[in-house]
């Protein structure tokens, strides 16, 4: 079911539903309201975006979970049916771009959808294609290997060589509560794999490289990029340096990305928006690819907010417009900031949960967030004229961190005053290396 705001102005260039309560959400609803459309937002009860606290959201849809007997599949299809001013499907959360590029034709013709055609979705999220086309293309990639069972993991990633990072096959997986996992050599390799993970069909390993994760954010049609912004990435909400960026800072575009990214494009073929990343050691020069992202950002502002209208150029594709020159960004500032505040605390909270920290850890983080706070030039959610998310989603984070942390520093004050001779929480590599 829907939930209307009969309050909000009239607008009259149609609707569209945006899939994913997430941190791209609130970016692209406001881009999309502004420019004349009404927007709706599937409901999620603690959606990383807070959208419903949005003035720029029309609607909230209540629905099923994916992949519950084909309910979500049914209760789509029925809204569409019900809603014919619905003329635009704009995923924003992984999960949904997935459903979506597997059941794309089971949509009505009429309504369109702002992502990448399926193949191309399905073909960038296989992250063993991507890693062979990038080989076969010269694009600068580190070694890696499949593993099925825990006796391959061990030897390929002998052969590999450390260090070596292990990652799931699918986005939409984790190694428990992370997206990959960094281990400098046999013995710790061992310790964090003792037995092999649930749910999972294989794990991709590949010779990690130390450095700076960089992202290159895109728009493409029939295969050549119309624009690039770069961004490096110097905080992330996971004390080693995976997980989700935090904050970035605006780089120039590195000319060997841009042509790595090109290649990757006009191989694909690919139209519409999306990112790449790669590791770069910015000592020695030495470069590897990541991936492609076949979808929005979670930093989606950050590069909509310095003039690349990755959200506008979206949907002008979807709607089969193929001259982007009103798309193209020449030149952006660099050297500024931005920065996610409540994904910071959720980081910190998270840490001090599972113990992957000390209280000196947790004072550097605090640090970090506040001076991530006074730096930052982009605030990933935070809106003037759109405040009420931000409040919301800060204050739960806050409230959660400050109830956590008092927690903590009693069971340690406690401890000592015991006289007990084990130690506080187990201390792990220092933030480093932001890699997803």
């Amino acid at each position: 079911m829907t939930l209307s705001n009969s309050s909000r102005s009239r607008v009259d260039r149609g609707t569209v539903l945006i899939l994913g309560n997430y941190r791209p959400t609130l970016t692209v609803a406001r881009v999309l309201r502004e420019s004349g459309y009404r927007t709706i937002v599937n409901e999620a009860d603690h959606g990383a975006a807070g959208a419903r606290y949005s003035r720029f959201v029309d609607e909230l849809w209540t629905h099923p979970p994916i992949g519950r007997e084909g309910k979500f599949e049914q209760a789509l299809l029925r809204l569409l049916k019900d809603r014919d001013d619905i003329t635009i499907i704009f995923p924003v959360e992984e999960s949904y771009a997935v459903w979506l590029a597997e059941n794309a034709d089971r949509l009505p013709e009429t309504v369109m959808l702002a992502s990448p055609a399926p193949h191309l979705v399905a073909t960038c999220l296989d992250k063993i294609l991507m890693l062979k086309l990038a080989q076969s293309l010269g694009v600068r990639c580190h070694p890696y290997a499949v593993a099925g069972t825990l006796g391959e993991l061990y030897e390929m990633a002998a052969t590999v060589g450390f260090p070596v990072i292990v990652r799931p096959f699918s986005h939409l997986l984790r190694l428990g509560n992370k997206k990959a996992v960094i281990c400098y050599g046999q013995a710790e390799l061992q310790n964090e794999f003792r037995m092999w993970p649930a749910n999972q069909p294989g794990l991709l390993l590949q010779r990690y490289l130390h450095g700076e994760r960089r992202d290159l954010y895109f728009i493409a049609v029939e295969g050549r990029v119309i624009s690039l912004l770069e961004t490096r990435i110097t905080r992330t909400d996971h004390p080693d340096g995976t997980g989700l960026s935090t904050e970035g800072q605006y780089v120039p575009v590195t000319p060997a990305l841009a042509d790595d990214t090109r290649r990757l494009v006009a191989a694909l073929g690919y139209s519409g928006i999306g990112f790449t990343q790669f590791m770069q050691n910015p000592e020695t020069g030495e470069v590897t690819f990541l991936e492609l992202n076949p979808r929005t950002a979670g930093s989606h502002l950050c590069a909509q907010a310095m003039g690349l209208p990755l959200t506008e150029a979206a949907v002008a594709i979807a709607q089969g417009e193929r001259d982007m020159q009103r798309f193209c960004l020449n030149h952006y500032p660099v050297g500024g900031y931005y920065c996610w505040l409540s994904g910071d605390l959720y980081g910190l909270k998270e840490a001090i949960k599972r113990k992957e920290i000390e209280l000196s850890g947790a004072a550097r983080w605090c640090w970090g967030i506040i001076r991530s706070a006074l730096r930052a030039r982009v605030h990933l959610t935070w809106s003037l004229r759109d405040p009420l998310p931000s409040l919301a989603l800060l204050s739960r984070a806050a409230l959660q961190s400050m109830a956590l942390s008092g927690d903590w520093l009693t069971a340690l004050i406690l401890k000592e005053n015991s006289g007990h001779a084990e130690s506080g929480p187990v201390k792990t590599r220092p933030r480093a290396d932001p890699m997803v």
